[in-house]
């Protein structure tokens, strides 16, 4: 069906003034003092002594229906457009809400981030890391070291890499680096990791998180 079908539809609604102090429904039962607000293909939108509301052709007597010149496929098909139109405007609404709610989630860890690493400020340390691995969640397992001092070359003191026997997790690291890569920064403890093997043997870590 083509989409301009939809718009006339739409355009064929109009805003209504007539009064009934009666008006009679297919079932024989009647409504008082009511007042027309809206005709539309498929009904009409009110006010009465209970409130706000429509009724549908169907439900209308046929001295009404003829009045409004009821025509069931036209009423059938402009209400399937306006299902369709409300069921889009929710959908729009739920997922303008859905962004809101990541976006506002977002700025809340952000904060979180930074009131965590003023908190720890203190007992932050900085540390030399050689990536191992990288976690499903993004965080890597590392290998602490350190440099020291190992003898004298033409009066400079030479240094190697001693590195720590324990492995530590951490996240936070720049989203380029790669297998044995290296990096030195500050770091702060924020729990522990637990890591199952592929034999089903669960190793715990200490879990850092970098200084933003």
């Amino acid at each position: 069906m083509k989409k301009w079908i939809p718009l006339v539809l739409l355009a064929l609604a109009q805003t209504g003034h007539a009064f009934y102090e009666t008006l009679s429904l297919a079932d024989g039962t009647s409504l008082t003092n009511v007042f027309v607000t809206r005709v539309e293909p498929d009904g009409l939108s009110y006010m009465h002594d209970q409130g706000v509301t429509k009724v549908f052709f169907h439900e209308l007597s046929e001295e009404i229906r003829q009045r409004y010149h009821y025509d069931p496929v036209l009423a059938v098909t402009y209400w399937y457009y306006t299902q369709q139109a409300q069921q889009d405007w929710e959908q729009r609404q739920m997922e303008a809400a859905r962004l809101e709610a990541e976006e506002h989630q977002k700025r809340l860890d952000e904060i979180k981030l930074k009131e965590d690493a003023l908190k720890s400020g203190s007992t932050a340390r900085t540390r030399n890391l050689r990536l191992i691995h990288m976690l499903e969640d993004g965080s890597w397992l590392c290998r602490p070291f350190q440099y020291e001092k190992g003898g004298f070359t033409t009066g400079r003191a030479q240094y190697h890499k001693v590195f720590e026997e324990i492995q530590i997790i951490v996240e936070g690291l720049p989203d380029n680096m790669a297998d044995q890569d290296e990096w030195r920064g500050r770091i702060y403890e924020v729990g522990i990791h637990q890591i199952k093997s592929e034999s089903s043997t669960i190793r715990t870590f200490r879990k850092y998180r970098v200084i933003p």
